[in-house]
């Protein structure tokens, strides 16, 4: 009998990928003889990420509309080609279900596998609902949510049934397969520091960025480790012939052993993203959360300001920055006291059953 096969379409941010790699790597668990697909961009992070975790890539040639006049005009045409070459796809493996991980990306597979009757399941990671999910939720069967509140922003057939599952997070996140000292090792920093962990996304964020440039010496100073992922925006040959010859930052571009990276960490900086929350709340991670300003409906703020107000996080925004994060800093990492309350807080937000709620839902389709 031919495997059963699952298509993904996911990317464009870690944000968007990482759970459906989460939800991927549960299908795996539960049928081992499973086939997982994905479809994504070619030129972001989900090409990299996706046969680095041992999956097939089919690249599409589709990306948001931006606002320029050029375009809107050119985006109706690439997304016809992109849902031809989903037709072809799902032509040729027939999968069982799909899912969709709130890319724009996602809709022309969607559109495809609603023309072949394919079930279609949603995740929706955020507390304001994507466009590309509001979308999709006309041809959809199944919603998953991370936040109820995330709800009212779909149609009722399918919204009265959502399950609110959660952000799936890999399952193997947080096994603790090594200690803090060793994972300080791996990144060449004194395994005795008190460690903080910087990163804005797989993109970077240029205010944490430039704040961290002003600050990671004097961090350093107060006898800290600084890891310091910059993203694929900044100069990082730069910054790091900057740091170089200073022990105990590291600077990098992109950190590929992000469990690691997280392991050695004390205190986290980084955006507010519904992956990245997810990430710190499985780990029991405090947090500085400085959300990413443009985003849709400002719904990292949104995320940010229910973790501050459980105890769990500190939340800065962009333009505070400069003055504020080596104090918030600082504090933090020299009051041992509160840094275990806010990880006991953050641990309280997880939901360790997300992936596997979203995987069942996928198997039982026939």
């Amino acid at each position: 009998m031919k495997p059963k096969t699952i298509l993904i379409a996911a990317g464009g941010t870690g944000g968007h990928l990482y759970p459906a790699i989460a939800v991927a790597e549960e299908l795996k668990r539960i049928h081992p003889e499973i086939r997982i697909i994905f479809v994504g961009t070619r030129d972001r992070i989900e090409s990299r990420e996706v046969p680095r975790a041992g999956y097939p890539f089919y690249p599409l040639a589709i990306e948001a509309p931006g606002n320029s006049l050029k375009s809107l005009l050119l985006f109706p045409g690439k997304l016809a080609k992109a849902v031809l070459d989903c037709i072809k796809l799902i032509s040729r493996e027939r999968p069982a279900a799909m899912l969709g991980g709130g890319a724009y990306l996602s809709i022309p597979a969607g559109i495809a596998a609603w023309a072949f009757h394919v079930p279609i399941a949603l995740l929706e990671i955020n507390s304001v609902a994507g466009t590309a999910n509001k979308l999709l939720a006309r041809l959809a069967d199944k919603l998953f949510i991370a936040y109820p509140e995330s709800r009212e922003s779909f149609p009722k057939r399918v919204a009265g049934s959502a399950t609110v599952s959660g952000t799936p997070v890999r399952a193997d996140l947080g096994s603790e397969r090594i200690s803090h000292k060793e994972a300080r090792n791996t990144f060449g920093l004194d395994p005795e520091r008190t460690t903080v962990l910087v990163f804005g996304g797989s993109l970077g964020a240029r205010a944490i960025n430039e704040a961290m440039q002003i600050i990671a010496g004097n961090l350093v100073a107060h006898g800290c480790n600084v890891l310091w992922q910059t993203g694929k925006s900044a100069n990082v040959s730069e910054l790091i012939a900057e740091f170089v010859n200073i022990p105990n930052v590291r600077v990098l571009e992109y950190i590929y052993e992000m469990e690691t990276a997280y392991r050695s960490a004390d205190l986290v900086v980084c955006r507010a993203g519904a992956s990245s929350l997810a990430e710190l709340s499985r780990l029991g991670k405090p947090a500085v959360l400085i959300p990413y300003p443009h985003a849709a409906a400002n719904h990292q703020e949104t995320n940010a300001a229910a973790f501050e107000r459980d105890g769990a996080a500190i939340l800065l925004r962009d333009p505070e920055l400069k003055e504020k994060l080596k104090p918030t800093i600082l504090e933090l990492i020299q009051n041992e006291e509160r840094l275990h309350a806010m990880s006991d807080a953050i641990r309280r937000r997880d939901n360790p059953d997300a992936a596997r709620l979203v995987a069942e839902w996928l198997v039982g389709r026939k």
